[in-house]
């Protein structure tokens, strides 16, 4: 966005002294003009040649003509700040700005000179005066975001000014520069409240922008190697390593993704990071030596990287190599169990089951191998060997614990009579475990059994009583059974027993706006679950939705647009939501918006009433 250019003075004077109701000859005018033009321009001569007290006299002269005088006490401004007499400074800036309050630049000498004097809050307060005036102005918000994010340390409010800019960029023109920037703070202000795919988000999208953001790109594969996300981190760290070939983070990056999936090209990254001081160097020194044999030199530096870094893999795996090639079968199953286990949290379920089949090679009967291994075939889809693996674990370990699940999974197969026997089974294990009972409501509630599914759940507060998680499933199936006033007490107890359950918050907020009820009080519980989080695209649409029931069409629509981006970028778009939007523009008379969505709603899920109101909006239009 271009600054504000001072118009021609000529100009400027003329069409202010044109318009002013006087009894002055022609000639006397014409005079006046003269006169407030020679000592204006005077003024700017010797400002020019930094003679500025002789620049103070001729715009003080200038200003006894009462023309212009926002430009005038600018200029004064600017000179008692060149002479350091930062009240006077100030001064003028402020009657500047009272005369034009839309005149950008003595906001600027009021930010520039606090800013100069470390004063970080008043500088901020400047140009959040500005941007009251002038909220279009994209570099003012930068300027902003990057003061509270580089000096003052505020995150949120830093966030505050970034975000503007991004909102900004959806209604008009704005420089890939301010948008690049915006997102990329924004990544670094998620990723230090751990909100890591907000970070991921806003780091990809300034990549989107300039694809030659070489920070961006560094900083994202160093946040998916942390994940153990392979392929992502694999990806960013190449594109950084074309342009740096020799950076020794990203070439311990690329060692150790190849070092893991048992692939030689490890040993060139490795190599290049042996002489590095920094823990990746140690690593790559380590690694390579592994590789290389020289096990005595590589091993004593693998076990000091663990106690510094007990997250890392690679060590864990290496390790249980060379405790192998010593004949040292107790730590070598000691290593690739870890490794395994470390793998599976990681979501590298292929490599889980490679290193703890290393580690049931060497002994078969420990049932905490089984375990994982059951947990890996869940979790890529396998539930029948998943079945298999659990029932050998609880062979060799009986755990009412792994009857429960294996319960569970046998509903996923709707072998429902195995799931009742093996949650009995569990019962009869352990009476006074409510877990079973808990899951036996879920199993029934699925299919839609929901009387049933409230004794089992009752059953299980009775057991255990100050169970959050049991009095939210609970009131899911009394809201099936429209009983509204128990399914209100029932949310009011878990968010009792846990009073950061964000679901609940929402549930119980939505509950209200569906049924047209304590509206501000709906706003305020989800307002509640937004803050734990914010961008969730279900808790969105129920606020959208409180708004829509508060005849608030605007922020209802607000809401619910960003609640369908929400969701979409999760991958899970939500016909009720494209509903909620259909009704919002029917009711702000945006009749074609609403067929767009309803037509959309209906085409995830058919519903009659989405379809009468569709049938009725087509036939508005004919």
């Amino acid at each position: 966005m271009k600054r504000l250019a001072l118009a021609p003075l000529a100009a400027l004077f003329f069409v202010q002294c044109s318009a002013m109701q006087t009894t002055q000859t022609p000639d006397r005018k014409v005079q006046v003009i003269q006169a407030d033009w020679a000592y204006f321009s005077r003024g700017l001569y010797f400002k020019s040649t930094a003679d500025y007290p002789r620049a103070i006299e001729n715009f003080m002269d200038a200003a006894a003509y009462d023309t212009a005088l926002d430009k005038v006490y600018y200029q004064l401004a600017e000179c008692y700040y060149r002479i350091n007499d930062y009240e006077n400074a100030v001064n003028y800036a402020d009657r500047s700005i009272g005369k034009n309050p839309q005149y950008i630049r003595p906001y600027e000498l009021k930010f520039n000179l606090y800013a100069n004097l470390r004063n970080y809050e008043k500088a901020a307060a400047s140009l959040e005066a500005l941007v009251e005036e002038r909220p279009e102005l994209v570099h003012i918000h930068y300027t902003l975001g990057n003061l509270y994010y580089t000096q003052m340390k505020n995150w949120d409010r830093a966030s505050v000014y970034m975000r503007n800019i991004i909102e900004l960029a959806g209604s008009e023109p704005v420089e890939d520069y301010y948008q690049e920037y915006a997102h990329y703070y924004l990544g670094h202000i998620y990723y230090s409240k751990n909100q890591t795919e907000r970070a991921i988000k806003s780091f990809e999208r300034c990549i989107e922008i300039n694809p030659d953001n070489i920070s961006a790109v560094y900083v994202l594969a160093l946040i998916y190697m942390d994940q153990y996300r392979l392929e992502e981190a694999r990806r960013y760290s190449l594109q950084y390593l074309e342009k740096l070939p020799d950076n020794a983070k990203l070439n311990a990056v690329m060692g150790r993704i190849y070092y893991l999936k048992g692939d030689h090209r490890a040993i060139s990254h490795l190599k290049k990071i042996r002489g590095s001081r920094m823990v990746e160097g140690a690593l790559g020194a380590a690694l390579y030596n592994e590789l290389m044999r020289n096990d005595k030199e590589a091993g004593k530096a693998l076990g000091d990287i663990l106690i510094k870094n007990p997250g890392y893999i690679s060590p864990h795996i290496a390790l249980a190599r060379i405790a192998l090639r010593r004949g040292d079968k107790t730590n070598a199953l000691s290593e690739y169990f870890t490794a395994g286990a470390l793998l599976f949290q990681a979501k590298l379920y292929d490599l889980a089951k490679e290193n703890l089949f290393h580690a049931l090679s060497i002994k078969d009967h420990i049932p905490e191998i089984y375990f994982y291994l059951a947990r890996t075939c869940e979790e890529t889809g396998d539930l029948s060997l998943a079945l298999v693996y659990y029932r050998k674990c609880h062979d060799l370990k009986p755990s009412p614990d792994i009857l429960i699940h294996m319960g569970y999974l046998y509903s996923l197969k709707n072998d429902f009579a195995r799931s009742a026997d093996y949650l009995d089974r569990a019962i009869t294990l352990d009476p006074d475990n409510s877990k079973p009972h808990f899951f036996k409501g879920l199993i029934d509630s699925q299919r839609d059994r929901f009387p049933i599914a409230e004794l089992h759940f009752r059953k299980a507060i009775e057991l255990q009583e100050e169970n959050d998680t049991y009095y939210f499933y609970l009131a899911t199936v009394l809201e099936k059974q429209s009983r509204i006033e128990d399914t209100i007490e029932a949310l009011k107890k878990s968010i009792k027993y846990n009073p950061k359950s964000a679901r609940a918050y929402n549930f119980l907020g939505y509950l209200y706006a569906d049924n047209n009820m304590n509206l501000d009080e709906s706003i305020d519980l989800i307002k509640k679950a937004l803050e734990y989080e914010p961008s969730n695209g279900a808790f969105l649409d129920s606020l959208g939705w409180a708004y829509f029931r508060k005849s608030q069409f605007d922020l209802a629509l607000k809401n619910l647009l960003e609640a369908e981006k929400e969701l979409a970028r999760e991958k899970s778009p939500d016909p009720v939501v494209y509903d909620h939007i259909g009704d919002t523009y029917i009711q702000m008379g945006k009749v074609m918006k609403a067929v767009e969505y309803w037509d959309k709603s209906l085409k995830m899920k058919k519903d009659p009433i989405v379809e009468k109101k569709l049938k009725e909006a087509k036939s508005r239009l004919q």
